[in-house]
């Protein structure tokens, strides 16, 4: 079993509030904290549990076609990245923790997925699609900063693997984006 290493619980920060973007806000109020590996594991498999309950949502309730294929693929890829997830912790001997931010982590996820469960049509389809953009925005820097403290080789280079499908889903979603709001223009001009 490898020994647990100790990273600052500042790059879950993204993941917990808007407030607790700002690294200086996130230091001055909970300085000192740290995410061992069975911690960093456990936020890798709640973000793609969120993803995949999201895209899940989407699936089912969007309007636009393109919106449902976005959320088919979101879907598959984030299945996939939680089985690697469930690998690595499974090759590492690893218990999978909570960090001390996961209830505010998923206090965040609920309300976003009530807020979109209230949604329909194309407000659904665009505010599924910022939520994603955001998401994955989070999810992002959570994983460029993770990989800068980890010394698990292991997990540190399941980091850096991850992070360009991350960036795949930010440049489809935000290309999304764009065609839904010049729909909306076309409709408005009409």
């Amino acid at each position: 079993m490898n020994p647990v290493k100790d990273i600052p619980i500042i790059i879950v920060a993204t993941l917990a509030a808007p407030a607790w973007v700002s690294c200086a806000f996130f230091q001055q109020h909970v300085p000192g904290l740290t995410m061992s590996d069975a911690n960093l594991v456990s936020v890798l498999g709640s973000l793609d549990e969120g993803e995949i309950d999201a895209a899940r949502l989407a699936v089912d309730k969007a309007s636009a076609p393109e919106v449902r294929a976005f959320a088919g693929r979101i879907l598959n890829e984030h299945r996939a990245l939680a089985e690697a997830n469930e690998r690595l912790t499974t090759e590492l001997s690893l218990q999978p923790e909570p960090p001390a931010l996961a209830s505010a982590v998923k206090r965040a996820h609920d309300k976003a997925m009530q807020e979109l469960r209230a949604r329909s049509g194309p407000n659904f389809d665009r505010a599924y699609v910022q939520h994603e953009i955001q998401k994955h925005v989070e999810a992002f820097n959570f994983l460029e900063a993770a990989a800068k403290f980890e010394s698990t080789a292991t997990i540190k280079q399941e980091l850096i693997r991850t992070g360009p499908d991350l960036l795949s889903h930010i440049s489809a979603a935000r290309a999304l984006e764009r065609h839904l709001g010049s729909e909306r223009k076309e409709v408005a001009s009409r």
